[in-house]
């Protein structure tokens, strides 16, 4: 192996050192830059996560000061069916009668006991006004049968 590089001369030695130190560091430095760039994306996924969590919980605050005066907010047919299924539950019947100071509804729900207990979780961390009658619950082959009344007085609403 034959070696010029000591027979150069100094100023063409010096240029070849600089330059790879050059090239080193611009290496480390596009490596540091890449590495960078991929802690600043995940900050911002992070970020992007915290945003849509205070979003929720903000929502949550606006419905509870919106419901301040009567502390709960009366759940409408819609929101109940919605939350039937999104818990995985069964509505085998609804029935909706009212008398000159109460509205009722029967309802007859088939599932889980998790998942009514889910069910009931989710209403009332959602500030809904829940008054529950004659709760009976038996069981159905594998599913539960659930029955209740919800009882709401017309001077809340």
């Amino acid at each position: 192996m034959n070696n010029n590089f000591f027979y150069r001369p100094v100023w063409q030695q010096y240029t070849i050192c600089i330059l790879c130190c050059l090239v080193l560091f611009v290496i480390v430095y596009i490596i540091f830059i890449k590495d960078v760039q991929q802690q600043a994306a995940l900050k911002l996924q992070l970020y992007q996560l915290k945003i849509t969590e205070t979003e929720v919980l903000q929502a949550k605050v606006n419905r509870y000061q919106a419901s301040k005066n009567t502390l709960y907010s009366l759940i409408s047919e819609k929101e109940l069916a919605q939350t039937i299924e999104q818990n995985h539950l069964a509505l085998n019947s609804f029935k909706h009668y009212q008398t000159d100071n109460m509205v009722n509804w029967d309802i007859e729900l088939e599932g889980q006991f998790f998942d009514f207990m889910t069910l009931i979780a989710s209403l009332t961390d959602d500030f809904y006004y829940l008054d529950f009658q004659n709760l009976k619950i038996s069981k159905q082959d594998q599913q539960l049968q659930i029955i209740f009344t919800l009882l709401f007085k017309k001077g809340i609403e």
